[in-house]
């Protein structure tokens, strides 16, 4: 399926006819308002909400803080529970900066303006504790512990290690003894009512059909730290799949056992395991259409709309269960509040994913993200937008060896000829791995069971499901709203590009759009010749 046939259910693709491109001086206030206005869930009274009456007082303790799905459930915490008593996000010393210089790096970024306007003093209720979640007892020290034993009262673990292709070695450090030391700190808090370990929901993915439960894994913690703790690095990495076995990489694989984990240390602590889908960029809060990284589709959004990504290895039939991250977020919160009415030591999983409500097909997606994306091209395009997407993978291997590689080659030779360094090739190798990793989820589809997702939004008042919306069916959440706002999104926080250069992009674009026609009309009659040049001779 491409998106240069012209065949779609959709509106006339802005990007199938150039003519319909808005000039840049054209362009309108309200395509902007799109993403500039704030929505009115973000200012909402929270008078009556039983969620924000639970967590008042409170004290949380976050891992993954500093990370996207961390940044958001923290900012959307302090945003809607304003009495929250502190919360604690666990940050280690990285690139030779201190937890707290990390974390006014990361209060400065814009999802945190609307924050920073209604309360100007946050900061005062956010404390850093010094750690690592892959090293023993989470690299916290003895004192530092000891306030969280005393002071906590829910718990988030939301830390992962969420690379496809991570070494089998760290990711079990992290995903599986990571919770575990998790477990251990939460048994000793003195307070806790509720503890939500986000997981997701590919990481039993083996099985065509995932239910809410927990599922056998191939080895048991025990048997796998025997493993990491008695081969070498070198073993592990040329033995990863065949240790991995039916599960395609190490993230789900460590997650599945870490699930486990979370099972058989849940005694005396109320538990959920929250699985989302493959998370993509904000529906609403804090800021429409914020992203932050390139993981999932959203790197296949910014390569197909630069021009970069030619052919992506997908089923265009296949559903695509990607999940709002706002969204997400509303679910764990509910999810933890939920915990407080369960019996302690109850253990719920949640799935929460698209696809039993509110179906998208990947070619919808693309559909959908191209015909939007293109009223707010990139300026750093570098060819016209003109995806091919395959489900069969010699095909696609066709593509890119011409689409790709090839042009890629001739690229770096002619930077070599003006003395430039080479890099095109090495970008091109990075875009079909990450290519590979997620083609497995763009090529496959599960029917998953939601029943505990659908009954925890059934419980929530009128009130709380205003304030903190997840459903994903269609009268609580539109894929044409969201997909609409995507490709500016992805402009604006991804590729860091002010809407003031639409209209150079926009002319730019259409450049482009003439190149490419100019190029295929040459390989045409490159083509037609070399056909003319075979055949005559017997024909003619």
């Amino acid at each position: 399926m491409s998106s240069c046939d012209g065949k779609s259910k959709y509106p006339p693709r802005a990007y199938k006819n150039i003519s319909e491109l808005k000039r840049g001086n054209d362009i309108s206030d309200a395509d902007i308002k799109l993403l500039t206005v704030t929505d009115e869930r973000v200012h909402a009274s929270t008078k009556g909400s039983e969620i924000v009456e639970f967590f008042n007082g409170k004290s949380i303790f976050i891992t993954g803080g500093t990370g996207f799905v961390g940044k958001l459930l923290t900012e959307k915490l302090l945003r809607t529970c304003k009495d929250i008593d502190t919360i604690y996000l666990i940050v280690r010393y990285k690139k030779g900066k201190s937890p707290e210089e990390r974390l006014i790096e990361i209060f400065s970024d814009k999802i945190f303006s609307e924050l920073e306007k209604t309360q100007p003093k946050f900061r005062n209720r956010i404390i850093p504790i010094t750690g690592d979640i892959s090293l023993p007892q989470l690299g916290i020290n003895d004192a530092e512990r000891q306030i969280l034993v005393h002071k906590v009262n829910v718990i988030f673990h939301a830390a992962a290690t969420v690379r496809f292709d991570e070494k089998l070695r760290l990711a079990t450090a992290i995903n599986i003894v990571g919770t575990r030391e998790l477990m251990d700190l939460a048994h000793e808090c003195h307070n806790l009512s509720s503890l939500v370990y986000v997981s997701t929901a590919f990481s039993n993915c083996p099985n065509e059909q995932i239910n809410e439960e927990i599922y056998n894994t191939r080895y048991s913690v025990e048997e796998l730290l025997k493993i990491i703790n008695t081969k070498s690095d070198r073993h592990l990495d040329n033995n990863t799949a065949e240790i991995c076995g039916k599960w395609p990489n190490t993230y789900t694989f460590t997650k599945a056992i870490a699930e486990n984990i979370v099972q058989e240390n849940r005694k005396g602590v109320t538990t959920c395991i929250f699985r989302p889908g493959i998370i993509t960029s904000t529906y609403k809060e804090p800021l429409k259409s914020w992203i932050d990284n390139l993981y999932g589709p959203m790197g296949a959004v910014v390569g197909v709309g630069t021009g970069v990504l030619r052919s992506f290895h997908c089923d265009a039939e296949k559903v695509a269960d990607i999940v709002p991250a706002d969204y997400v977020i509303n679910g764990i919160i509910a999810a933890a509040y939920q915990n407080n009415l369960k019996r302690q030591g109850e253990l719920t999983i949640y799935n929460y994913v698209s696809s039993p409500e509110n179906p998208l097909t990947w070619g919808d997606f693309q559909d959908l993200a191209i015909h939007y994306g293109m009223r707010t091209p990139s300026i750093k395009s570098v060819w016209y937008c003109c995806n091919t997407i395959n489900k069969h993978y010699y095909i696609h291997l066709a593509y890119i060896i011409f689409l790709h590689f090839i042009p890629a080659y001739f690229l770096d030779l002619y930077l070599k000829v003006i003395g430039k360094r080479t890099k095109v090739v090495k970008i091109y190798k990075k875009i079909h791995k990450f290519n590979s990793a997620l083609s497995l989820f763009s090529t496959n589809e599960w029917t998953f069971r939601n029943d505990n997702t659908v009954s925890l939004w059934n419980s929530l008042s009128k009130i709380d499901k205003k304030i903190f919306c997840f459903s994903l069916a269609p009268e609580h959440f539109n894929w044409n709203d969201y997909l609409s706002n995507l490709g500016g999104g992805v402009r604006l926080y991804l590729l860091k590009e002010d809407f003031s250069t639409i209209p150079a992009a926009t002319a730019k674009y259409k450049r482009l759009y003439y190149y490419h026609k100019m190029f295929q009309a040459v390989c045409v009659t490159i083509v037609s010749m070399i056909l003319y040049w075979i055949f005559s001779p017997i024909y003619f």
